[in-house]
């Protein structure tokens, strides 16, 4: 084993560390860390044990409290409806409703009695708003804090931890993201940042502790979830924007490599500890359908590694921990792909012996790291950027927003000298540029201060953008569960269905997402009736619709401008045809009615129950774009449209 400070000759200019178990001198800060990145994994190890069963009276006991904040907030005055500081209250009465929907939650008595705790604080918070200003969001120390998220409207929390030196000036901040815990749930989230163990706060930054919405390895509405906590603690404090670190340890790491890898831009630096970097044996899916296993880049983040190029990047594992697995994976991209030595800020560390933990000696080694990369500033004017999907393809000033072939590699090489840009391309036929006056790409010049460029019949030519084109770009690619990445609603059908047994499958199809959604990413999903949809809805959702054209009066009205032909027992798609009775078809197009937004039909997250459960690398796409569904609830067959939204 080398020394610490060794630098592996295999390394190509990285840098590969092996550190000792010994105690280091920082020994304080560097457990400080390792109890906040470790702690949830620690309880998600715990001997699992039958859960505490309140009695009827305790019960009835949480549900008075629940009564009495809820007179509470609506005594608080109409102007602090939808704020964030109303958030920071209702989060207390959403907490103890959902574990009272899920009361195998009450996993120990502590459970239930931190569920009194809960609603009092929060009624302690709502008469404080009611009365004046409220005195949490200058509370230094620890304090759990809420936003209402887009995605479903849904009251969502997160804790800030703020130390003693911040008076208002710009400050670094840490976003950090959590290991798998089956234990979490609002209730013990809230315990914990509020009357947990307590917390000396690093005098040089405010924290960002993500909850996720529990457990899904900040995918789909879970990413959400860490870019709109993020916005609500750049609403309520001062952060210095060139100073945004991401880390995260376990399912943390996994969320780290591929947020802080598909959004680069974004970070001053990430640190990935453990976790996962590809689906295929971390899964253990070599036999998976070739759908699925197309639809792996858009998570599987060792295919984005060079972005590390753009990021400064540290990678953790002990040596005896598989899932040191997660950031070799990264360092073997690296190298595979032969890049210079000297153009990787990038720290591959092996911790000792210890298991799934942070050495903290490795931390330390980490956060010297860390500290020297935010000294530097750090510019985007030169950028080697990779994606497999137009839904991460911005860098900074410049989007990657169509692709000859998604889910393949698309790679961006840019400059820019003021506002001249020189840029290459592979497998790219939308850029946007931002702030840009002229552009070399691939060898051809482009004047006038271009906004968008496309490449047509091998030339790149300025192009206006235009949502009614037919064409998959940025945020509107596909495939199903990208629908549930931003703001949707769910349509239900009053009709009389052409197929009953296709509606039926439909609306249990629609029931099996709601208590999916509600038990693993914590929240009501919208739901209104086909009759009672608005101009408003359909502006500003993306419409889930369920049922088939009888039944559905919105499947109905889009019919004819989608690539599809749906009678009774018969589906044809871009000429495709299934014929079979009781059969449903799931897709997600452009809506017709709004080519800003999705329309999805008949789906809900392509992946249940038995996903969420298990591995956090198991919430992949299983359907692509579209599928016919036989009445078992099983596809016949299912594929991905092409660019230009046509079946393969």
């Amino acid at each position: 084993m080398k020394r610490t400070g060794e630098t592996d000759s295999r390394g190509a200019g990285f840098i590969l560390r092996r550190a000792s178990a010994r105690p280091s001198a920082d020994a304080n800060f560097c457990n400080l860390i390792l109890v906040a990145l470790t702690a949830c994994t620690l309880l998600a190890q715990q001997t699992e044990q039958p859960p505490y069963k309140p009695t009827a009276e305790q019960i009835s006991a949480v549900r008075a409290k629940m009564a009495q904040l809820a007179g509470r907030i609506t005594a608080i005055p109409s102007r602090h409806r939808h704020t964030d500081v109303m958030a920071d209250v209702e989060i207390f009465h959403k907490a103890a409703d959902f574990i009272l929907r899920h009361p195998e939650e009450f996993l120990t008595k502590a459970y239930y009695d931190n569920t009194l705790k809960t609603l009092d604080s929060g009624m302690a918070r709502a008469s404080e708003l009611a009365s004046g200003p409220p005195s949490w969001p200058s509370r230094k120390g620890r304090t759990v804090r809420a936003y209402y998220s887009k995605v479903d409207g849904s009251t969502q929390p997160y804790t800030v931890i703020v130390p003693d030196t911040y008076a208002g000036a710009p400050m670094r901040l840490d976003v950090v993201l959590h290991g798998r815990n089956a234990r979490l749930n609002e209730v013990s989230f809230i315990a914990d940042a509020e009357w947990g163990r307590p917390v000396t706060p690093l005098p040089d930054r405010i924290e960002l502790h993500i909850y996720g919405r529990t457990n899904n390895a900040y995918r789909w509405a879970g990413e959400s979830d860490v870019f709109e906590a993020l916005a609500a603690v750049e609403r309520n404090y001062k952060i210095d924007r060139a100073r945004i670190v991401l880390r995260g340890f376990s399912m943390g790491g996994a969320g780290t490599w591929h947020i802080g890898l598909q959004h680069p831009h974004r970070w001053a630096a990430i640190e990935a500890g453990a976790g996962f970097s590809e689906t295929r044996l971390y899964a253990k899916q070599e036999k998976a359908p070739e759908v699925e296993q197309r639809a792996w880049s858009i998570y599987d983040a060792y295919l984005y590694a060079r972005n590390a190029l753009i990021v400064p990047t540290v990678g953790y594992g002990s040596i005896d921990d598989p899932q040191l697995q997660a950031s070799t994976n990264i360092r073997n991209q690296l190298l595979a792909e032969k890049i210079e030595p000297e153009s990787i800020p990038a720290l591959f560390l092996t911790g000792p012996k210890i298991g799934h933990r942070f050495a903290p000696e490795s931390k330390k080694i980490s956060e010297e790291f860390l500290t020297k990369a935010l000294a530097k500033p750090r510019s985007l004017d030169n950028v080697k950027f990779v994606t497999h999907t137009t839904r991460y393809g911005e860098c900074g000033w410049f989007r990657v927003d169509g692709m000859a072939k998604l889910y393949e590699r698309a790679e961006v090489e840019a400059s820019r000298n003021r506002r001249h840009a020189m840029i290459t391309t592979k497998n790219v036929t939308h850029l946007g540029l931002d702030g840009i006056e002229s552009v070399e790409i691939d060898g051809q010049t482009i004047k006038g201060s271009p906004k968008l460029i496309e490449l047509r019949m091998g030339k790149w030519t300025a192009a206006k953008s235009n949502n009614k084109e037919l064409r998959k770009r940025s945020g509107l690619q596909g495939p199903i569960d990208d629908a549930f990445v931003d703001s949707f609603l769910c349509v239900r059908p009053t009709g009389t269905p052409r197929d009953a047994a296709a509606n039926s499958l439909a609306l249990q199809k629609l029931e099996t997402f709601r208590a999916n959604w509600d038990k693993f990413l914590r929240g009501d999903i919208r739901i209104k009736d086909d009759s009672n949809i608005t101009d408003q809805d359909i502006a500003q959702h993306n419409l889930i619709l369920f049922g088939d054209p009888g039944s559905n009066k919105l499947i109905a009205r889009v019919m004819a401008r989608l690539p599809i032909k749906w009678e009774p027992a018969k589906i044809e798609i871009d000429g495709r045809t299934s014929t079979a009775p009781g059969q449903l078809l799931a897709m997600i197009y452009p809506n017709p009615l709004n080519p800003a937004k999705y329309v999805v039909l008949n789906s809900g997250h392509t992946f249940g129950e038995k996903e969420f459960k298990g591995t956090n690398a198991l919430l992949f796409p299983r359907l692509g774009d579209w599928a016919v569904i036989g009445p078992d609830g099983v596809p016949f067959t299912a594929g991905f449209f092409d660019s230009r939204w046509k079946a393969e």
